[in-house]
């Protein structure tokens, strides 16, 4: 049984036994299981809030449902990178954002982003086909918090730098120290920090110097991005740290510049995009 079954079978089962729950856990979810998904017109190749609206509900509903709605927009011209960045990530982060502001119950943002999770893994065979040469040669390793696991958006920023001819790496470091060790070890042109929590920063504030110091690659080039540097994009400036705030296809496009013009320092404007 996939993780995306068992999260799903886990949490129905759970909304079944508590629909006198205090605060409503599992709505969301009831209210979507009693509606069929609308998939919208798809006009002009283009997605918009109500083709997210119907893959939020569809994701509810099952991976089957899901896969599906994603299948007809594929047909219907829409490009698979469109529907990566116009489709999948605001649907995490409008229902993420519903969350917050408690429109939205836990149960459901579960489902949401399992079922999302494994559309990317679906379809990833399906995105690379497609694949740029442009960094050909290029590695870049991928770092997220630490003792934790990839998230949404750093996964998804992998996919997009495989497309475009990167070798990349993103293995799960448990502490500071694995991340030290991997840099010592093998040669990477760019490291790529997803930065989530202000623990995370204070840990890879002390640990870039180290980085730098003992990496195997003395011009290596460091990058930033995630919710966190969504919020406060200066976080890093102090240390030479490139801060993209771009969506996943112009983030790589940083990176190869930032790769193959060492003087270049970029700072971008603020997108609801940024993963």
């Amino acid at each position: 049984m996939g993780e995306g079954v068992k999260v799903r079978h886990v949490v129905q089962r759970i909304c079944l036994e508590n629909r006198s729950f205090p605060y409503g856990l599992g709505r969301y979810l009831q209210r979507a299981l009693n509606e069929d998904v609308v998939s919208p017109r798809v006009q002009n190749r283009l997605l918009t809030d109500e083709h997210i609206q119907a893959l939020t509900h569809a994701c509810l509903i099952g991976q089957e449902q899901a896969s599906e709605l994603i299948s007809e927009w594929l047909s219907l011209g829409v490009d698979i990178e469109d529907i990566y960045l116009e489709g999948i990530v605001p649907t995490a982060h409008i229902l993420g954002q519903k969350w917050c502001d408690d429109e939205v119950d836990f149960a459901s943002v579960t489902l949401v982003n399992v079922c999302l999770r494994q559309l990317l893994l679906q379809y990833s065979k399906v995105f690379q086909i497609k694949a740029h040469q442009a960094a050909k040669g290029l590695s870049c390793f991928i770092v997220g918090e630490f003792d934790g696991q990839h998230t949404l958006g750093s996964f998804m920023l992998g996919e997009f730098f495989k497309r475009y001819g990167w070798q990349v790496r993103a293995d799960l470091c448990e502490t500071g120290g694995d991340l030290l060790k991997m840099m010592s070890c093998d040669w990477f042109d760019l490291l790529v920090i997803s930065l989530t929590t202000e623990a995370q920063l204070l840990q890879i504030r002390r640990l870039l110097p180290l980085v730098k110091k003992i990496s195997t690659n003395s011009q290596l080039k460091i990058m930033a991005g995630g919710p966190l540097v969504q919020q406060y994009p200066d976080l890093m400036d102090d240390l030479g740290v490139v801060v993209v705030t771009q969506d996943a296809r112009q983030a790589q496009k940083t990176a190869l510049d930032l790769v193959r013009r060492p003087s270049l320092v970029v700072k971008h404007e603020l997108t609801a995009l940024n993963v």
